[in-house]
């Protein structure tokens, strides 16, 4: 079985279910919602939302370089560290970026956690 298709078949026990997605280290809630609908689209997940005031709103994410699922929680791994080994050249290459302008999902964890 693909990751993709162990990391769906995951996202299925949170399908209907109020969610929110979480940073890691800021523990900051980025989204919430009933999670109505999710897809693999090219090299994103996207999920479908409904918020409080009933109204459908998408979620896009990139592809996690690790995963890890717990009972009510999926963890998204976007640590440079998963992404190659640790002794390696492009480990090196990766550590010298300046990641000022980076994304808030660099070298961070997002969790998507049922409430």
């Amino acid at each position: 079985m693909k990751q993709v298709e162990k990391i769906e078949q995951g996202l299925h026990d949170f399908l209907l279910r109020d969610i929110v997605f979480i940073l890691k280290n800021g523990k900051k809630p980025i989204k919430r919602g009933k999670l109505i609908l999710f897809k693999f689209k090219e090299f994103h997940f996207v999920f479908t939302l409904k918020n409080d005031k009933g109204e459908n709103r998408i979620y896009e994410i990139p592809y996690p370089y690790n995963w890890s699922k717990q009972e009510r929680s999926i963890e998204f791994s976007y640590n440079t560290d998963d992404l190659t080994l640790i002794n390696s050249n492009l480990y090196y290459r990766i550590k010298v970026l300046d990641s000022s302008n980076g994304n808030k999902l660099y070298n961070n964890s997002l969790v998507l956690s049922a409430l």
